[in-house]
């Protein structure tokens, strides 16, 4: 989707940075949990290289000096989580693990296919806040049951 292109970074402070999409809408996107999370990121965590950030080729991608890179599709799916629009891939994992439901049981939980289930956890979709909502509404009747 050419919307989720990458126009401009602007500033940047700790490990966050500021993105306009292509569509004009801005987002603030923590990537501290990413860069402490993935081995392959962490040389973003000196300041200099952090800041050194640009937009990749036809703005699919963030680079860093020494190859580190993330793609827009990822960047999307953390800002739209971190804005409270989605529910992070973390949150419904942990809710399923906590419950010990499998792929079919959180599927049929929650009236869905179990392979959008595998999806939401791959992060190939977002997770809808209804689908994070009901996670929470099954969970609270389950403890009472």
């Amino acid at each position: 989707m050419k919307e989720r292109n990458i126009k401009t970074i602007a500033g940047t402070r700790g490990h966050t940075l500021e993105i306009e999409w292509a569509s004009g809408k801005m987002d603030r996107v923590d990537l501290s949990t990413l860069i402490a999370n993935l081995a392959g990121l962490s040389t973003l965590d000196d300041a200099d290289t952090f800041s050194a950030v640009a937009v990749g080729e036809d703005g699919w991608s963030l680079i860093w000096p020494g190859g580190a890179e993330i793609g827009t599709d990822t960047l999307w799916r953390m800002a739209r989580e971190q804005a409270g629009e989605a529910t992070p891939i973390e949150e419904f994992a942990a809710w399923r693990a906590r419950n010990r439901l499998s792929l079919s049981d959180a599927a049929l939980a929650l009236g869905i296919t179990r392979r959008m289930v595998c999806y939401y956890e791959a992060g190939r979709y977002l997770i809808p806040r209804m689908v994070g909502l009901a996670c929470k509404g099954w969970e609270a009747e389950h403890r009472h049951a």
